[in-house]
C-alpha cells in the first residue's frame, strides 16, 4: 500500500485484526460483516445484474494487446507491481471534476461502530468517489479521510498478484462495501435533512437511499469478480453481480 499523505491517514486503529490475519474473517462475520456466501440478496439484485451484463460499445482488445497484457502478467509477480500494472489496463478511466480515486489510502474518518470493532482500517487498493471539495460544506463531515478526501464513494478495487489469495481478498471487499455503504447511509441522511425546504429534492434522496449503489471489485488480472454491497437486518451484505475472464486462457491451460 502506499503511503498516505496524512500520519493520521496511515495509523490503524490500536489492538485491530489485520485483513492478513486468520481471525479476520472469523471477527468480521461476527460484527455482521458476510461474505458472499451467508449474505441475502438486495432487492435490486437482479436489475444490477442485468445493468453489468449488457452489451458495451468499447471496441474489443486487439489480439497483439492480449498478448502484451498476457507478458505484463508474467512479470507481476509481487503485491506491489501487480495492483499498478493490472488496474492501469482493465481499469475504465474518468476525468470529471467532481469524480476522484485513491490507491492504498486507509479509511480513517469513520467512527467505530459494532460493525468495525476491533478491526482495521480498511485500506482499498483503489477507491472511487466525488472530490469532498466540490460537496456542499454540510457533506464535509461525511468524507472518509481527514484531508484531501473523498465523499460519497461507490466503487473500491482489490487486486492480487496472478496466483493471489482472491478468497482474502473478497473479504477484504466485504469490509471496504460494508464501510462504504455505512458511510453512504449517513451521508444521504444528511443530506436530506439539508433539502427538506427544498420542494423535490428529499424524494430524489428518499429513491437514491433505497438503491444498491456500493459495488466492489477483486482481480488478479485473470479473472475478475464484481460484488454489491448493502445493508439488511442489521447486518452488510455482500452479493456476486458479476465474474469475467480479463483474457482469453489458452486452450493447453485448459484439462
Amino acid at each position: 500500500k502506499s503511503k498516505s499523505d496524512s500520519d493520521s491517514d496511515t495509523m490503524n486503529k490500536k489492538g485491530s485484526l489485520s485483513t492478513t490475519t486468520s481471525e479476520f474473517e472469523k471477527r468480521a462475520y461476527e460484527s455482521g460483516i458476510l461474505g458472499p456466501n451467508s449474505s441475502k440478496p438486495a432487492q435490486d439484485l437482479d436489475t444490477l445484474r442485468l445493468c453489468l451484463a449488457r452489451r458495451r460499445n468499447s471496441t474489443h482488445p486487439s489480439e497483439n494487446a492480449h498478448e502484451k497484457y498476457h507478458r505484463l502478467l508474467s512479470g507481476s509477480h509481487n503485491g506491489i507491481t501487480a495492483p499498478y500494472d493490472i488496474q492501469f489496463k482493465i481499469m475504465k478511466g474518468y476525468n470529471g471534476r467532481q469524480y476522484g480515486k485513491m490507491n492504498g489510502r486507509a479509511i480513517t474518518h469513520i467512527p467505530e461502530e459494532d460493525f468495525n470493532k476491533g478491526l482495521s482500517n480498511p485500506i482499498p487498493d483503489r477507491l472511487e468517489g466525488l472530490v469532498t471539495d466540490e460537496l456542499p460544506s454540510h457533506m464535509h463531515s461525511h468524507a472518509l479521510h481527514s484531508t484531501n478526501s473523498l465523499a460519497l464513494c461507490h466503487f473500491t478495487t482489490e487486486f492480487k498478484r496472478t496466483d493471489g489469495n482472491l478468497h482474502q481478498a473478497r473479504y477484504q471487499t466485504a469490509c471496504d462495501g460494508a464501510t462504504l455503504v455505512y458511510a453512504r447511509k449517513h451521508a444521504l441522511a444528511q443530506a436530506a435533512a439539508a433539502a427538506a425546504a427544498v420542494p423535490g429534492h428529499s424524494s430524489d434522496i428518499e429513491k437514491a437511499a433505497k438503491e444498491t449503489a456500493v459495488l466492489t471489485c477483486v482481480t488478479n488480472g485473470k479473472f475478475a469478480e464484481v460484488f454489491a454491497h448493502h445493508f439488511q437486518d442489521g447486518e452488510y451484505h455482500q452479493n456476486l453481480v458479476a465474474c469475467e475472464t480479463c483474457f482469453p486462457i489458452p486452450t493447453e491451460a485448459v484439462s
